[in-house]
């Protein structure tokens, strides 16, 4: 348990917060490329168009950043259940198994996305298509069994951590769930449309300069 100018939250939550903002950033990420690899079939274009750049790079990092902080926080509470009982292994819980053993194929996955984004760049434009879905596949599944299993651990059945203080209620956990992909969704638009403004305007000076 934390607390905050008297405001008590548990470490759980704050955990649960996290892979909420990690998902919603590889939402972000995930329209983007879309935009690129799909719309425009141009993947490079990540590259080439300032806004997609910037926006790729910024919200990627910070999907990378709060992954990894998550997985600190997994990982260590996972050992402590092995070892000490503490939180308890709930080995033959659903949500638990659900949510725990996936977890490994998921990190696979996101190291292996951020090993080529940072160490082998020029591959990234070949496996990009996939592997970008491939991640933001990985992080939903993260995100909506990492709500599951805290909601779930929040009720007087399970009671192993409080109400939560900064999430909504159990009764609009649905809601919950959907908000980082509603709120990605909505970033992903503005930054879509100011891109493709700027494509156009790329394209027609171009056409400009052809004429001459």
């Amino acid at each position: 348990m934390a607390s905050t100018g008297g405001i008590t939250y548990s470490v759980a939550e704050f955990n649960t917060i996290v892979t909420m903002l990690g998902c919603l950033c590889a939402t972000v990420q995930l329209f983007t490329g879309l935009y690129s690899a799909y719309y425009k079939k141009k993947i490079a274009l990540i590259k080439t168009n300032d806004i997609l750049f910037r926006t790729h790079r910024a919200f990627g990092g910070f999907a990378t950043t709060l992954y990894f902080l998550g997985l600190f926080a997994g990982l260590t509470g996972f050992i402590g259940a092995l070892i000490f009982n503490i939180p308890p292994f709930e080995g033959t819980d659903l949500s638990f198994m659900v949510h725990v053993w996936p977890s490994f194929a998921v990190m696979i996955v996101i190291i292996w996305k951020t090993y080529i984004s940072y160490f082998r760049k020029p591959s990234i434009y070949k496996k990009g298509k996939w592997l970008g879905i491939a991640t933001f596949l990985a992080w939903a599944f993260t995100w909506i069994s990492s709500a599951f299993s805290y909601y779930l651990r929040t009720l007087p059945s399970n009671p192993q951590h409080p109400s939560p203080t900064y999430l909504l209620p159990f009764n609009l956990l649905w809601l919950q769930i959907l908000i980082p992909f509603l709120i990605g969704t909505l970033i992903s638009y503005f930054v879509l449309q100011a891109a493709h403004k700027l494509e156009l305007r790329k394209e027609q000076s171009s056409m400009k300069k052809a004429e001459k």
